[in-house]
């Protein structure tokens, strides 16, 4: 049997070292190796934003998608009753 302390100790360990170690081990080898005194990698090149706008005769969204307006409705004059 396992005594309160050694249980405490064990579910410890269990639910924190484990995924800490996991999570520690995916860190590591997501990053490529660097040799010692070596220069680190070069980053990566930014992306060159793109050119120009929207054609004149193209619309950016389809014509579902563009709002259209209500049908005007006459104006209500307001009348004065005596």
């Amino acid at each position: 049997m396992l005594s309160p302390v050694g249980f405490v100790l064990a579910s410890g360990a269990l639910t924190f070292g484990v995924p800490l170690v996991i999570a520690l081990r995916e860190l590591a080898t997501m990053r490529p190796p660097r040799p010692w005194g070596g220069p680190p990698p070069s980053p990566d090149p930014i992306p060159v934003p793109p050119q120009g706008g929207p054609d004149e005769d193209r619309n950016p969204l389809p014509d579902c998608l563009i709002p259209k307006l209500p049908p005007r409705t006459p104006v209500r004059v307001l009348e004065l009753v005596d």
